[in-house]
């Protein structure tokens, strides 16, 4: 079954940044006493939650807030991520490649705040313009609605489409519902798996 749509992930893959990196920043910087396991594991729910679209900022700082005893938290929840993340101009360029013989379009995990900051960063980089965000779907990788969601807006049968993902939860999301899924672990790998599935020559 030839290959009509290839989906790429943005925080990753096109775009250098890990939540990880945002749990150490707040470690450093505004709780340097609790240790980063312990903020990882009340702030990572929270973080899902933002991206189901189901919180804002204020909620996030209230509740980070009254859970570690700090008054008045700035989470600083795009300013950051604008410090920490960085353009993978090699993968956008792939991309733009890509776009020139297959639909191509982004599907992401991502708050609101933090999508429009994405495409602030690589928009006029990227020929790609079609984005599928999780906040504004109310669905969330590695389920599998949001992938049969975007194979039914763009008239294509799982087979037929190609997605890449950093995250090996949703590549092997992506793989349960049919979709040629590729784990992205590097440029030079990419482009390797890329020509495998007939999409690079």
């Amino acid at each position: 079954m030839a290959i009509k749509l290839v989906m790429f992930d943005i925080g990753g893959v096109l775009i250098d940044f890990m939540e990880s990196q945002y749990i150490d920043y707040l470690h450093r910087n505004f709780m340097p006493d609790v240790p980063t396991v312990e903020l990882e594991r009340f702030i990572m729910p929270l973080i899902v939650l933002m991206e189901y679209g189901t919180m804002d900022v204020p909620k996030l700082e209230q509740m980070v807030g009254k859970h570690f005893g700090v008054k008045n938290l700035d989470l600083h929840w795009v300013k950051a991520w604008k410090k920490l993340a960085k353009p993978k101009r090699d993968v956008i360029e792939l991309a733009n490649a890509v776009s020139k013989s297959y639909r191509t379009v982004l599907l992401s995990n991502i708050s609101r705040s933090r999508g429009a900051e994405a495409m602030a960063m690589i928009g006029k980089m990227l020929r790609v313009k079609t984005v599928y965000r999780s906040c504004d779907l109310h669905m969330r990788k590695p389920g599998p609605n949001i992938y049969e969601y975007v194979l039914e807006k763009e008239g294509v049968k799982p087979g037929e489409a190609v997605f890449i993902d950093n995250q090996i939860e949703n590549v092997l999301g992506a793989e349960e519902v049919g979709i040629h899924a590729v784990w992205f672990r590097g440029y030079d790998l990419l482009v390797e798996d890329l020509k495998k599935l007939g999409v690079l020559e």
